[in-house]
């Protein structure tokens, strides 16, 4: 899938990686933020956690980054303001306020899928958070 909403979460779920310590802890940081800045300027092909999810170490890595977006997201309800976006580094321009719902959404489906709650593959556009309704994880 390729879309704002999805290229929008990736930028802002790069920027809350843990960072790598130089005992090795969350060393899969690197490589992860490297993909999802690349993908996040609308390089984004195939899915973007198979890499990321492959190993346990992954796994950990992108569930902490996505609970600490997810718990920014929430702090407010106001809409994220385009001229605050804009410094992101992004390609094209954002002019209108967006909505934090569909990008909470997304988030959910991440800690869906590192919990093997979505059985579908990454070219299935049956699940679409931020673009179709996503429903709230059981």
């Amino acid at each position: 899938m390729q879309d704002w909403c999805l290229e929008l979460w990736l930028r802002l779920l790069a920027l809350h990686l843990p960072e790598p310590t130089d005992s090795g802890e969350h060393a899969a940081t690197t490589m992860i933020r490297d993909q999802w800045l690349s993908s996040s300027k609308g390089c984004c092909i195939g899915g973007v956690l198979e890499d990321a999810g492959a190993t346990p170490e992954g796994r950990d890595v992108v569930r902490i980054a996505v609970n600490s977006l997810l718990v920014d997201l929430n702090r407010q309800s106001a809409p994220l303001d385009p001229a605050t976006l804009n410094l992101l580094g992004m390609e094209g321009s954002w002019g209108e306020p967006v909505d934090r719902q569909p990008l909470r959404e997304v988030g959910q489906a991440f800690l869906d899928l590192l919990d093997g709650k979505i059985k579908t593959g990454p070219s299935s556009v049956e699940i679409m958070p931020g673009l179709k309704p996503y429903p709230p994880s059981a």
